[in-house]
Formats: structure tokens, sequence, C-alpha cells
């Protein structure tokens, strides 16, 4: 059986939409086709083309807006926060292609705030991974990581990182798995030096986070410091029920 073949059909109509979105066919902020009208089209039944769109919409790719159809987002990236995953695992994850540009990677004496966040004495040396991060070529954030020297030796030299995920790189080369995080959120507009990287407007609106990464034993691993464009990311997060006292 050939790869096609295997396919469900929902998924092809998917990835075909997809390929279209990417491509600049279908414009953000277009209307797509109705399930009616994707059935007749790739002759399928109205279950099968529901599937298709109900996929795009949970990729973040399309929006469905009621009584009025599914729409071409505005490139945005959903990030859910229920797990701990790489940016580059969040942006294929929306069928997006994940790039960097690295602006900076260097070995530096951590300042009392690096230093604080990842529990190592103030002047301690730590690799300072500075990128540009892109979702099909468009810039999103402006990420900085600084991990402990003698946590990960010889780490800048271990990858590429204009394309390799700093957690992958740290699991396959030293054996060092994230496995808790602890963010931090905070509305900003951007100053003239990220807006100029970013692309925006100076005062444009945007996400300011810190990260401070956990391994198993509870020793910090990774602190970041990020600056996401507004226009271009989402931060989702699902909550469990809590106390039911008023």
């Amino acid at each position: 059986m050939s790869d096609r073949q295997a396919t469900p059909q929902y998924r092809r109509i998917a990835d075909e939409l997809l390929a279209a979105i990417r491509s600049g066919k279908l414009a953000s902020g277009l209307r797509l086709p109705s399930e009616r009208e994707l059935s007749a089209e790739f002759g399928v039944s109205r279950m099968t083309a529901r599937g298709a769109l109900k996929a795009l919409v949970e990729q973040g790719v399309i929006a469905s807006v009621e009584a009025r159809g599914y729409f071409v987002t505005t490139n945005r990236i959903d990030q859910r926060l229920q797990t701990l995953t790489s940016f580059t695992e969040e942006v294929r994850r929306t069928g997006r292609r994940p790039s960097s540009v690295v602006l900076a990677a260097r070995r530096m004496d951590a300042s009392g705030e690096v230093a604080a966040e990842l529990g190592i004495a103030a002047g301690s040396e730590v690799y300072h991974l500075l990128r540009l991060r892109q979702a099909d070529g468009v810039p999103v954030a402006l990420e900085g990581a600084h991990v402990p020297a003698d946590l990960a030796p010889g780490l800048l030299d271990a990858a590429d990182f204009a394309s390799a995920s700093l957690y992958a790189t740290l699991k396959r080369v030293y054996g060092i798995l994230p496995v808790e995080a602890e963010n931090t959120f905070e509305a900003s507009a951007a100053g003239a030096s990220d807006a100029a990287i970013l692309d925006l407007a100076a005062g444009a609106p945007v996400l300011r986070m810190t990260r401070r990464s956990l391994a198993a034993d509870g020793r910090a691993i990774e602190f970041v410091q990020s600056v996401y464009r507004g226009d271009r990311f989402t931060m989702r997060v699902r909550l469990a029920p809590g106390s039911t006292d008023a």
C-alpha cells in the first residue's frame, strides 16, 4: 500500500489546504470553502470534509467563526502550556517550518539575575544562546537562553542551533532532560532594538516571557528570556478546578 493510500482522506484534504495556505494561495483572513463545497470538490462525505477542517483548526491554521464559516488565521503560533515542549516542536505541531537565526552564541559570566535563576554563584560561566525564532521564515520571537557551562561542556559546538533544538541537543548529547518548568509572562511594548529585530513598529504589543527549566533532580538547567510578537503568538493554558469556595 502506498503512503498516499495509507493516509486518511481527511488528512490528504487538510494537507492540500495547508499547502495552499503556506504558499499564499489562500491568504490570511480568507474564507475557506464550506464542508458541502469541499465534499463536492474532493468527492468525499461532509463528515470527511469536516474532519479536514477540524484538523486545521486544531493546528491553529484556520479558525471557525459561528454562522460564518472557516477562515485562514493570521499565522499565530498557538502554544499550549500543559506540557513542556520546545519552540521547534510547537511550530511543527501547527504545520509550519521552524527556523532560527543565531544572533549570539558565547560563553560568559552569569549576571546576578541569571545566576539567581540557575542557582549558581554570580560570575559563574554560562552559555548564552540568542536566537531569532521564525515560523515559515516570519519572525516570531527573540529568545535568549542561558545554560550552566559545567552542565554541558562544549554545548555551543554540539549542534547547529540555527536548526537544532536546544532541548533535543541537551537530551541527545548530555543525557539531560527538562521535566518541569516555571514560566512567567508580562504584556509589554516593543523597544526600538526588539522591534527592529522582530520586524515590528516600536511600541507594538509584545509578550515577554521568562522560563526556568528543571531536571528530575530539581537542578535548574536553563533560564530563558524571550520576547514574542503579540500578533504572531498565543499562549493557551488549561486550568483544572480548584476550590469551590466562594
